[in-house]
């Protein structure tokens, strides 16, 4: 089979290559025949060597994904072949994992199969940073790389709950929005104030770096920030009369601890409400390119288009 690994000494920093093909599904195992897997920001911090490697057979990339189920072993009872399904473990860009049944999650029948694709990281990642953050209705969020899917998410998420968003961008802010966007720069936090005639009391940080400390300077006292990202490739930097004139609450988070620490039913039902939400609204696609224009489909990743971009297995 075909799978797509991290490999430095190509130009691209990846390579299509053959891999063994996937064994037959042990008892609580399922065989998955790949169709759809997006280029994740996190893939390609991979293939930078930026990012913690994949889990799975050896540099496979793919934080996500979704297929079908081709088999399914002898004490598999929730699932049966042709179900489609979205993988929760790494390793997606292949034409087939072989996976515990307990690491897929069910797509909804109406859920086209890109949004299904697309569903597993960014959504499940903003819900969670907005449940972490326990952010009451009329509170001030405010987030940077706003123009980003997991920040698009936030703002879905957060209107729904009364929670009013600062997205923080670097460059051209949005001509027409009901939102505050707002460019990055040493003074953002007397522009929040001016905007939002209040402090923020939490912050959603993807950027890290110098970016940390300014998002730091815009909360209330004993604000809390949850690091998610570090785009910035830089150390994070809160000055440290900040945190103790401020009493903030500083802390990562990553996706695959918090669903691992998540009761299964709960996560289940919480893919179908996001599932639900991304049939109602889709997120734009701006292309599907097979494994074999691996070059062209990280290019159109890397040029940040209007949407997602997914590669074909």
């Amino acid at each position: 089979m075909k799978g797509i690994v991290r490999d430095p000494s190509s130009p691209l920093g990846a390579a299509v290559v053959d891999l063994p093909d996937p064994p037959d599904p042990g008892l609580v195992e399922v065989l998955v025949r790949m169709r759809l897997a997006p280029i994740n920001p996190a893939d390609r911090l991979v293939i930078a060597g930026r990012y913690a490697p994949p889990e799975g057979l050896p540099d496979v990339i793919g934080a996500e994904g979704m297929g079908i189920v081709e088999a399914i072993g002898g004490n598999v009872s929730a699932l049966t072949p042709g179900m489609r399904v979205i993988l929760l473990s790494r390793g997606n860009w292949s034409e087939w994992r072989c996976v515990p049944a307990a690491d897929l999650i069910v797509v909804p029948d109406a859920l086209p199969d890109a949004q299904a694709a697309i569903l597993r990281i960014n959504p499940a990642t903003a819900a969670h940073l907005l449940d972490r953050l326990a952010l009451s209705c009329g509170d001030w969020l405010i987030q940077n790389a706003a123009g980003s899917s997991v920040a698009g998410w936030v703002r879905r998420l957060a209107a729904r709950r009364g929670v009013r968003t600062i997205n923080v961008v670097r460059g051209t802010t949005p001509a027409a929005s009901s939102e505050i966007f707002l460019n990055d720069g040493d003074d953002l936090a007397d522009r929040v104030l001016e905007m939002a005639k209040s402090q923020p009391v939490g912050a959603l940080d993807a950027v890290a770096g110098t970016a940390t400390g300014r998002l730091a300077q815009c909360l209330a006292a004993t604000g809390a920030l949850l690091v998610y990202g570090h785009l910035s490739g830089e150390p994070c930097s809160i000055p440290s009369t900040l945190l103790t004139t401020k009493s903030l609450n500083v802390r990562g988070f990553t996706l695959r601890t918090a669903e691992a620490a998540e009761d299964p039913l709960r996560r289940a039902r919480r893919y179908e409400e996001l599932g639900a939400l991304a049939e109602q609204e889709p997120e734009p696609i701006a292309g599907i390119y097979p494994f074999d224009q691996l070059e062209t489909a990280l290019a159109a990743a890397a040029n940040k288009p209007g949407g997602r971009v997914l590669l074909s297995a």
